[in-house]
């Protein structure tokens, strides 16, 4: 439903100032809240944008009559510390991008903040970090003169001026435009059969369309269980297109600058390996909420020094089906990743099957996670069976943890999601890395054989 919007912020302590800045956005109709500071507040925003700070927000006021950065820093920290304050109060720690704007004639003084705020003894390290930070003289907006210019067009001239900032607005105002198109398109769809004012059968018709489009995209039962979930995955197709073909003036080639330079795959660098993990998590990773063990996906913990347990899925010795597995030449390395892995089973039935929700008998595969470590330097992959497949062929990282997933073709067995034998879950793989599973799996268990006689 309709929500107070957060996009765009002002906190000033002068209320007829906070009225002519903001009107200067209303009258272009763009939303703009406005807040008259209060050292009680203590309600911090989210999806914040765009902020405007006064500098002097308290009876103290700044003097930027120095030298230096360090000198204004030294004989301003009261201001800044209050102002620090301010930005914690109204803005969350876990707010996302924004571009911070202060208002003030003397940049150096923003300087001068700056290095306040990247003082670790200050205490203001989680105070969330604006992808921006700039400042415009007030004066330009508030003094009535016939030269008064329009405080949104400066931003918008801000914003333009740095196309990676420019990105990250329009890659949120176009998703926002995608919904809207989406849902035009749906109702241009219906016919318009009532009489002007009334909707009854406007309604009853888009029930049946949207009821078609969930029990269509999710499999009858699954779509009564999440009507939500059915229908915007339904709905994904019309939002991806209406996204894909939006308007957009951002000069792409700047955005992505590493791929237009690069001349192979391989020339295209994460900026951390641990940012590639999540990046893939993602994708293709999603947590275990309301779901059940019989779930496509999911993947389940089995106690590993539970030898009787073990003994029941055809392993005599752990330690050995894992080196089989996940073969390491150098013992320490091996010793290290085997004591640290899990051993898993991943919920596998065919697609339609769990989208129909035939009655079943569940398809499980057990395998292993581990830890990352360097494919390259330790696996070795002369000795890796047909068997063994590395799903998705990276590491994940979920809930700050690593996770290789190492999977035995030859050991899929059936069961309920009631086993005994089940631990707890972890989490739940999506759709396409599933898919990719089936068919690795359709190839492995076709393959050709060799008899010997």
């Amino acid at each position: 439903m309709l929500e107070k919007q957060n996009k765009i912020i002002i906190v000033d302590n002068v209320s007829e100032q906070l009225e002519i800045l903001g009107k200067s956005f209303f009258e272009n109709g763009l939303g703009c809240r406005t807040f008259k500071y209060d050292i009680s507040y203590d309600e911090p925003l989210e999806k914040v944008r765009i902020a405007f700070f006064d500098i002097n927000l308290t009876e103290k006021t700044v003097d930027a009559n120095y030298e230096s950065d360090a000198q204004i820093l030294a004989n301003n920290t009261p201001v800044f510390n209050d102002l620090a304050n301010a930005i914690n109060q109204y803005i969350s720690k876990n707010n996302g991008p924004y571009v911070l704007i202060f208002w003030t004639a003397n940049s150096r003084i923003v300087e001068a903040f700056k290095l306040y705020m990247r003082d670790p003894a200050r205490g203001f390290g989680e105070t969330a970090s604006p992808i921006l930070i700039d400042c415009i003289d007030k004066t330009a907006f508030v003094d009535g003169n016939d030269e008064q210019e329009n405080l949104s067009d400066r931003v918008l001239a801000l914003l333009n001026s740095n196309e990676k900032i420019k990105f990250l607005f329009d890659l949120e105002e176009n998703a926002k435009n995608a919904g809207e198109s989406t849902l035009d398109r749906i109702y241009d769809i219906l016919p318009k059969n009532d009489e002007w004012g009334k909707s009854e059968q406007l309604f009853e018709d888009l029930d049946k369309v949207l009821s078609k489009i969930a029990a269509s995209t999710l499999g009858f039962q699954h779509a009564k269980e999440n009507s939500k979930k059915a229908l915007y995955e339904g709905l994904l197709p019309i939002v991806n297109y209406e996204f894909l073909n939006s308007e957009s003036n951002v000069n792409w080639t700047e955005i992505v600058s590493q791929l237009n330079q690069a001349n192979r795959y391989n020339d295209i660098a994460s900026p951390d390996i641990n940012i590639q993990h999540k990046v893939n998590t993602l994708y293709h990773i999603e947590d275990f909420e309301n779901h059940s063990k019989d779930t496509r996906g999911c993947v389940i913990e089995i106690d590993k020094s539970n030898k009787e347990l073990i003994t029941s899925f055809g392993i005599s010795n752990y330690d050995v089906w894992f080196n089989d597995l996940v073969p390491i030449d150098d013992k320490a390395t091996r010793k290290t990743i085997r004591s640290n892995s899990k051993m898993i089973a991943l919920e596998f039935s065919a697609a339609c099957d769990y989208s129909n929700k035939k009655n079943r008998i569940n398809k499980y595969i057990l395998g292993v996670t581990t830890d990352y470590f360097d494919l390259d330097t330790f696996l070795n992959k002369t000795r890796k069976s047909e068997s063994s497949y590395h799903l998705g062929m990276c590491c994940f990282r979920h809930h700050e943890t690593n996770h290789n997933i190492w999977l035995n073709l030859n050991y899929v067995f059936g069961t309920f999601e009631t086993d005994k034998r089940f631990g707890n879950p972890l989490f739940i793989f999506k759709k396409e890395i599933m898919d990719m599973l089936g068919n690795k799996y359709a190839s492995h268990i076709s393959r050709i054989g060799i008899t010997n006689l």
